[in-house]
């Protein structure tokens, strides 16, 4: 009987013990994320942009992975919670307010396209929460007066130009183009392009015989370009996506016509662009706000890294996507915190070292140092122009057909 009773209160004593440490466990145990920072984005992962946006989403991924190789931020892990805006702006907004108030996220990343970060900074600010972002860069989202958005393309898209005409400015007097074609997709960032090079030009008195725009997205440019082969111009600048580039330069062929310059955005900055068009590329220029060969600290091994990680090399969406990644990463560092006002200040007053360079912002929140101009010769893309000089030969004038 005592051993009955014995053991019964051994029963008893274990249940007790057992009770007391899930009791703990659950009383006592860490919050739901408490050792987690939360950085959040959205980005167009289908839809119009969803090629591009893949190479965000690569340099987000990279970064998040080199940091907690590190041992993460404010010695936690850091956790990338990543949505699909469908190339939407109205979707992108819903889903940084979805970020924000629901998911709770500590940090945020931006999307690509202007017209998708003008629609998410307007939630961003409101929210008074930094976002670091990559992929918008008209002037237009800048000029709000917000405080909590700031830029790692190195300057605006009104600036995109500016290398093709300090090339231009060095040729000879009697070699330089006089005439002007300009299209663009009827969006905010091919927009802010096509003011640009409107400035560019008037200033060298350049004429202008022709601005066209055409519906984002379009599939058939052979109206188009068909009256710009009609005006037959030295230079044709092209504010477009990679799709529209593509198109462009496969309608000028199936044309049998081509101006002396050929200056398209985003395209030619991407590998896929040689990758498409093959020879076709040959000769078309573009801008570049980063290349693997950029001279600045931590490029070698951004590009041996992510090569290893992705077997391919970066293009500038991913390093600038990655740049965004750093200079988040520094500010929480040096203000040791998460204070969203502090970051936004320490961001704004210093000059911060990240892979498509120095970046030190204006009050608006955008960098200053400006694009490279390059150019598709023979499979590589060759810088042509970079902070002002010509650094290397250009093919110049292009043949008028492609016979």
């Amino acid at each position: 009987m005592r051993s009955a009773i014995t053991k019964s209160i051994a029963v008893v004593i274990i249940v007790i013990i057992i009770a007391a440490g899930l009791a703990a466990y659950y009383f006592l145990r860490p919050a739901p994320g408490k050792n987690v920072i939360k950085v959040g984005a959205a980005l167009s992962l289908t839809g119009e942009y969803g090629r591009t946006g893949e190479w965000y989403k690569l340099g987000y991924e990279y970064w998040v992975d080199e940091v907690n190789k590190k041992g993460g931020l404010l010695g936690k892990k850091v956790e990338l919670i990543l949505y699909d805006d469908q190339s939407d702006p109205t979707t992108a907004a819903n889903l940084y307010e979805k970020l924000i108030t629901v998911d709770k996220v500590d940090l945020l990343l931006g999307p690509y396209s202007s017209a998708i970060v003008f629609a998410v900074s307007s939630v961003t600010e409101k929210y008074r929460m930094v976002m670091v972002e990559g992929g918008g860069n008209a002037l237009k989202i800048f000029s709000r007066g917000y405080r909590y958005i700031f830029l790692t393309l190195p300057g605006l898209a009104e600036n995109i130009t500016k290398g093709l005409w300090d090339w231009i400015d060095s040729l000879p007097e009697d070699q330089k183009p006089k005439t002007l074609a300009i299209i663009n997709a009827n969006d905010l960032f091919p927009k802010a392009i096509a003011a640009g090079a409107k400035l560019y030009a008037k200033k060298r008195g350049i004429q202008i015989v022709l601005h066209e725009e055409y519906p984002k997205g379009t599939t058939d440019l052979t109206p188009v370009l068909t009256k710009v082969k009609e005006k037959n111009p030295d230079i044709l600048i092209g504010g477009t996506y990679f799709p529209d580039a593509v198109l462009v330069v496969k309608t000028l062929k199936q044309l049998n016509w081509r101006p002396k310059i050929v200056f398209l955005t985003v395209g030619p900055a991407m590998p896929e662009f040689w990758e498409t068009l093959g020879e076709d590329a040959n000769g078309i220029m573009g801008e570049s706000w980063w290349e693997p060969s950029a001279p600045w600290p931590g490029v070698k091994e951004f590009v041996e890294g992510f090569k290893a990680k992705f077997g391919k090399e970066p293009d500038y969406h991913a390093a600038c996507a990655y740049a965004a990644g750093q200079v988040l990463e520094a500010a929480v560092r040096a203000v040791g915190s998460l204070d969203q006002d502090k970051i936004a200040e320490w961001i704004r007053t210093h000059t911060i070292q990240t892979v498509v360079g120095p970046l030190k912002y204006t009050e608006a929140g955008y960098p200053t140092l400006g694009p490279l101009l390059i150019q598709w010769q023979n499979g590589k893309r060759v810088i042509i122009a970079a902070g002002g000089q010509v650094v290397g030969e250009a093919i110049y004038p292009l043949p008028s057909t492609w016979d």
